[in-house]
């Protein structure tokens, strides 16, 4: 086989296995609002976010903050990097309610938000934040 057909095989497999992730992400301030705060998946069903989830990430960052943070927060473990590591998806806001889930910071938003952050957490990071806001979080795979 030629290694183009190989490229396409293997994205059309990666495509597959990601079409539970999120087609569209929302804001922690729009779900909160919801009665059943929920998004679309890419086979158009519905992900539900549990209250208790979203209420533990709404004490852990600023309130002037539930607008810019994008949920669920997708966790890409990607194979052209060590085995175990994750990439986490959106910017400093998600990489803020990872790191103080996971206990990597015991700073504030404001002070976490002036340093650069690498936006990879390894694998026993992403089990505890699964453990602890698994309804927000979901494995991608690239």
């Amino acid at each position: 086989m030629s290694d183009k057909l190989l490229d396409l095989i293997w994205s059309l497999d990666i495509e597959t296995i990601n079409d539970h992730l999120p087609a569209e992400r929302k804001s922690l301030k729009q779900l909160l609002t919801e009665e059943k705060p929920h998004v679309k998946t890419k086979k158009n069903k519905n992900h539900f976010m549990r209250k208790k989830d979203l209420e533990l990430a709404a004490k852990i960052l600023p309130k002037e903050e539930w607008e810019n943070i994008r949920l669920p927060i997708i966790l890409l473990r990607r194979t052209q990097l060590d085995k175990g590591l994750f990439s986490v998806s959106g910017g400093v806001c998600e990489l803020f309610l990872i790191a103080k889930i996971t206990e990597r910071t015991k700073e504030d938003f404001e002070i976490f938000k002036m340093n650069d952050h690498q936006p990879y957490i390894w694998k026993p990071e992403a089990f505890t934040a699964i453990r602890k806001i698994s309804s927000l979080i979901i494995i991608g795979y690239s």
